[in-house]
Order: structure tokens, then C-alpha cells, then sequence
């Protein structure tokens, strides 16, 4: 599948919906594609996401021996 002519969204936008992003994206002096695109783009870059994921990694690759081990029992 060529991802250059994929459908921008996989879900139908309401009539409001689409409104709101033709407001903005005239707000922003941008055609709704290029706003559209500029929105999906950063959100995949959203560093947010980024640490996340290295959390997760960092977590997985951590051994028992690095574990915090509480002794609350004794």
C-alpha cells in the first residue's frame, strides 16, 4: 500500500468535526491537507510518546536484581 495515498483519516470526521478543522486550519494558513498532515505528523513525533516508550523499555530490560525489593513482611 502505497502510505502516500493512503485516506488521511481511517474514521469520517462529523460535519462539525470537519468545520472545526477547516477553521483552524485557515487560522493557521494552511490547506485542510497540509493542517491535517502538519497534526498527524507532529503527534507521532510528540516527545511524550518518546519517553514513554523508552520508560517501557527500560522497565522491560531491567533484571531482578535491579528491582526495587521492599520488605514490608518483615
Amino acid at each position: 500500500m502505497d502510505l502516500a495515498q493512503a485516506p488521511t483519516l481511517s474514521l469520517p470526521l462529523t460535519v462539525a468535526e470537519h468545520d472545526r478543522v477547516q477553521r483552524a486550519a485557515a487560522a493557521a494558513g494552511q490547506s485542510h491537507e497540509e493542517f491535517v498532515r502538519a497534526a498527524i505528523l507532529n503527534a507521532a513525533a510528540d516527545p511524550f510518546l518518546d519517553a514513554l516508550e523508552q520508560a517501557v523499555n527500560t522497565v522491560l530490560n531491567r533484571t531482578a536484581k535491579d528491582r526495587i525489593q521492599h520488605d514490608y513482611a518483615n
